[in-house]
């Protein structure tokens, strides 16, 4: 058994079928929507989005800790540590900090913080794919790294531009940093089985 990737594929269940589940239950939003109205103030289901998001931060805060502490005495690449936890912390910071009801830009403090903190955050994953693909990234491992970019890109423009289907990107975005993580952490927990 190896925790790292136990960790990784509880943490990965609930990002993917987690949201993917709250967003079936809720009938006043449709998978168009970004992830954060499902924990907006007044949204159907605040209380369960609130608690999935806080076990999604804390299952993927054990899943870095883990791969951190199993390739002792080395070092974990700062960079790829940091950007992963960023990703954990927007779940958890997003619970924190909700949007206001239909999550416009201004509004409340609460708001703002999660549309300028909680979303810088959300950048992790690009950072870590960033830092993948300056590491050397290779096969799978590189083309989930550039999908990951190109779907932050994607998202952004959706957003801010055409807001059709951003709920989707950014759902694909998470799905991507799961499968990108996993690589990861199976290559630097277990170097013999990653050679093939």
């Amino acid at each position: 058994m190896n925790p790292p990737l136990i960790l990784t594929a509880i943490a990965a269940t609930l990002t993917i079928f987690g949201v993917a589940l709250l967003t079936w239950l809720d009938s006043q939003l449709s998978g168009a929507m970004v992830i954060s109205r499902l924990n907006e103030v007044g949204a159907e289901h605040q209380s369960f989005a609130n608690g999935l998001f806080v076990l999604i931060g804390i299952f993927w805060i054990g899943a870095i800790d883990r791969t951190r502490r199993d390739l002792e005495p080395a070092a974990m690449d700062p960079w790829l540590r940091y950007s992963a936890m960023g990703f954990a912390a927007s779940y958890l910071l997003s619970m924190v900090f909700p949007c206001d009801e239909g999550c416009t830009i201004g509004g409340s403090v609460s708001q703002w913080l999660h549309i300028t903190l909680v979303w810088a955050l959300y950048f992790g994953p690009a950072v870590f794919a960033a830092r993948c693909l300056m590491t050397g990234a290779k096969g799978l491992e590189r083309w989930l790294s550039l999908g990951l970019i190109a779907l932050l890109i994607v998202l952004h423009v959706e957003l801010l531009v055409t807001d059709w289907f951003p709920g989707g990107w950014q759902r694909l975005y998470d799905v991507f940093f799961c499968l990108l993580w996993w690589l990861v952490a199976r290559r630097l927990t277990m170097p013999a089985a990653s050679k093939t």
